[in-house]
């Protein structure tokens, strides 16, 4: 046999393929018949490609790729690369579902603030409307019982107290104090909030605020009444009581004023509820009421 590297002549059998001048190892079966070797040694059950050594030389020497890639690829590459293409395409689908992901939260989240928004100018709207809309006015004479606020009012009477300084040192000079006496009947539940909010006195042209019962308590036993408080009849199905007012000296004749209001927090006003008093003989004995 001739060596394939150096050319010298030697006995195949003999040497065992080695080369006795340069060491090559030679081998005597073709390209074509190693790989039908190979092929039946370590076959795995793979679909194999039936190509001739030549196609395969033709691949190795011009790179050209076909379905599977090119001859280098055939032992790593040709099984390699449809698992890259599916990791890609799994990193797609991840991607589209992160994304179709947020876009459903933004959708909602939107949504959400735009119905928060909308409720909340609505209810600004309906607020306005009552803010701006000219409250009702209701007349009333003593002794006539009127629906206030889930409440069954009545106002009986009024008189003047008699007070001086010395034992009221709140009253300025001609200042008189008058109590008016007010009945009420609700269904006693507090959830339903039945207050009563502050009165006042409209009278020649001037109005006068009711004195606020925690301001005026420490006088109730000298004068011997009873006040009839703002949360009276949000504990109790009646209640019976005065609301006290500081006015000109002189004043004979006042109106009552007493507010309805819609909401729970006793700012928009619905209904003015008046009532025409008249001091009879000017002041009266508080003893006999």
């Amino acid at each position: 046999m001739k060596c394939f590297n150096c050319g010298k002549n030697f006995d195949y059998e003999k040497y065992y393929g080695i080369c006795p001048k340069c060491g090559s190892f030679n081998k005597t079966e073709t390209a074509q018949e190693q790989h039908q070797r190979y092929h039946d040694a370590y076959d795995g059950g793979y679909q194999h490609l039936e190509h001739t050594y030549s196609s395969y030389e033709q691949q190795e020497n011009t790179q050209e790729t076909h379905s599977y890639g090119t001859f280098d690829d055939f032992t790593g590459s040709v099984y390699a690369r449809p698992t890259e293409e599916k990791k890609k395409s799994g990193r797609g689908s991840t991607i589209f579902l992160i994304v179709s992901i947020v876009i459903c939260v933004l959708i909602s989240f939107g949504g959400t603030s735009m119905s928060v928004l909308y409720s909340k100018s609505q209810v600004k709207k309906l607020q306005m409307e009552v803010v701006e809309a000219p409250a009702d006015w209701e007349e009333h004479v003593p002794g006539e019982t009127f629906s206030f606020q889930g409440m069954e009012l009545t106002v009986d009477e009024a008189w003047t107290l008699d007070a001086d300084w010395e034992t009221n040192p709140e009253l300025l000079e001609g200042e008189k104090l008058v109590a008016v006496r007010l009945s009420g009947k609700s269904d006693g539940e507090w959830a339903d909030r039945n207050q009563l909010s502050n009165a006042y006195i409209h009278c020649d042209g001037r109005f006068y605020w009711q004195i606020p019962a925690y301001e005026f308590r420490e006088y109730t036993e000298q004068y011997g009444i009873r006040l009839f408080e703002r949360y009276d009849l949000c504990g109790a199905e009646e209640s019976e009581g005065c609301l006290v007012f500081c006015l000109d000296e002189s004043a004979q004749e006042f109106t009552l004023c007493l507010e309805e209001r819609v909401d729970e927090n006793l700012i928009f006003i619905q209904t003015i509820h008046s009532i025409d008093i008249h001091l009879d003989g000017g002041q009266a004995d508080e003893q006999n009421h």
